[in-house]
């Protein structure tokens, strides 16, 4: 079973506009609670330097990275996400740095950054446009680190829930060449490589932008 297009289109639209204040909660319902341990794999592969979170969401990594040191520079479209983003880091005494803005046209100019980084991201993030300009604002062997799947290994059932999602919500599969072709297009080394997180994993994608 398949959800069509424009049914998943009207569901995401909502969920990171209108009603991005259950966001979370979904997020963390689908993923059985391991949500925000995916998301915080992607310290392990940073780079010194300044960071992007790129599609920041409700800014639950920017507040992971704040207290572990960064000071992490958040990029969203919605403005519903931005609002709540805010009010997290606020709540939590750190000064947010949010900017909204498309990932195709970012507002940074060439090398600002060490790191960009994507968790769970929408379809835009391997748009040729999104890319380049990931490419753009990076450093030369900058680190794109993107968080893009999340698995529970040793439980049967849990695994295929997770696997149904995945088949509902996905109206035509992406191979993963298919995708390192497209990130390497845009001037990057990239592989996939797997994070263990205990009885889940984490799949993602490790970019370095060409010298």
């Amino acid at each position: 079973m398949k959800l069509p297009t424009w049914l998943i289109h009207l569901i995401f639209r909502l969920l990171y506009n209108e009603m991005a204040f259950a966001y979370d909660l979904v997020a963390w319902l689908v993923s059985f609670g391991q949500w925000a341990a995916w998301r915080r794999t992607v310290v392990s592969y940073l780079h010194d330097g300044r960071l992007l979170d790129l599609a920041h969401g409700t800014g639950g990594l920017m507040a992971d990275l704040a207290t572990l040191g960064w000071a992490p520079v958040g990029v969203d479209l919605s403005p519903y996400m931005g609002r709540i983003a805010r009010r997290r880091l606020l709540r939590k005494g750190i000064s947010p740095c949010l900017v909204r803005a498309r990932a195709q046209h970012l507002p940074f100019r060439n090398g600002s950054f060490a790191n960009v980084v994507m968790t769970f991201p929408a379809d835009f993030a391997l748009e040729r446009e999104t890319l380049t300009e990931t490419a753009r604002v990076l450093q030369p062997h900058g680190r794109l680190v993107i968080v893009a799947m999340g698995y529970m290994r040793p439980v049967p059932l849990l695994r295929r829930l997770i696997a149904w999602g995945y088949a509902l919500t996905t109206a035509h599969k992406v191979s993963e060449e298919d995708v390192l072709a497209r990130i390497r297009a845009a001037g990057f080394a990239a592989r996939w490589e797997d994070a263990r997180l205990g009885d889940a994993r984490a799949r993602l994608i490790i970019a370095t932008r060409d010298g």
